[in-house]
């Protein structure tokens, strides 16, 4: 699923209704199908991964980022709650997920991290971390929310404080462009050019950038009434793109 300057489609995003949607360009609104809960997007945007919770066991599931609906074998099983599974999809693809636990302190799990070996998932790594959907850079970067509410990047070497305070993030597709949403202000941030621009916005449920991160897509939600819109990067003009009848949670280009 990839949203290149020819294509027909403008943004794709998840609902809390489970339900992927496909934006065009000229601004109908397609449903693509149905997801499962607390589903993500992969690192290049091309699979969707949810959880399907049978009281004892989560199962990761996964599915193709476009219309078509064959479903597939999950990829591991895990115990107990888990949820917000991230997938980098490489070769030696790493799956990254947060399981609950009620001995953790409230909005904070366990992060799982599991690599590829054989055709097998084996954990090789666990950690504290908010209960916030992780995701993983095509770097092989891990970016997630610490407990303390802290964006942090992981890699193999060390974990690198990105943005303290963050209730919601984005990457660009070449993690040159981070987005995060601080108390009720969206902050652009280029690390390496040093670039910075925030804007003041209520009630943001989700946001992400379009393929060449010079738009921010975001959402917000409130009194039922949920809106998208859009924030050019070259004239700073906010734009309201869609209404839509169910909170937004995931955007992807």
């Amino acid at each position: 699923m990839t949203n290149s300057i020819l294509s027909l489609y403008w943004v794709f995003f998840i609902d809390d209704n489970n339900q992927l949607w496909a934006l065009f360009q000229d601004g109908r609104l397609s449903l693509m199908k149905q997801v499962p809960p607390f589903a993500s997007f992969s690192s290049d945007h091309t699979l969707i991964t949810g959880v399907e919770i049978d009281g004892k066991s989560t199962a990761i599931k996964w599915m193709y980022a476009d219309f078509q609906k064959k479903e597939f074998p999950p990829i591991i099983s895990c115990s107990g709650y888990c949820y917000f599974p991230a997938l980098l999809n490489k070769a030696h693809s790493r799956l990254a997920l947060i399981q609950a636990d009620l001995l953790n302190p409230a909005g904070t799990g366990k992060m799982l991290v599991y690599q590829k070996a054989r055709k097998k998932y084996h954990l090789i790594d666990s950690f504290q971390a908010a209960m916030y959907p992780p995701f993983y850079g095509n770097s092989g970067s891990l970016y997630y929310i610490s407990p303390n509410n802290n964006l942090e990047k992981k890699t193999i070497d060390e974990v690198k404080l990105i943005h303290p305070e963050v209730s919601l993030f984005a990457l660009s597709e070449t993690e040159e462009d981070i987005a995060v949403y601080s108390g009720e202000t969206i902050r652009w941030v280029s690390p390496k050019t040093g670039q910075f621009r925030q804007f003041i916005a209520f009630d943001v449920t989700a946001i992400g950038f379009n393929q060449s991160a010079d738009t921010l897509f975001f959402a917000t939600h409130k009194n039922g009434r949920t809106g998208l819109y859009q924030y050019n990067k070259h004239n700073q003009e906010i734009t309201l793109i869609l209404n839509h009848p169910a909170k937004i949670t995931a955007i992807s280009f």
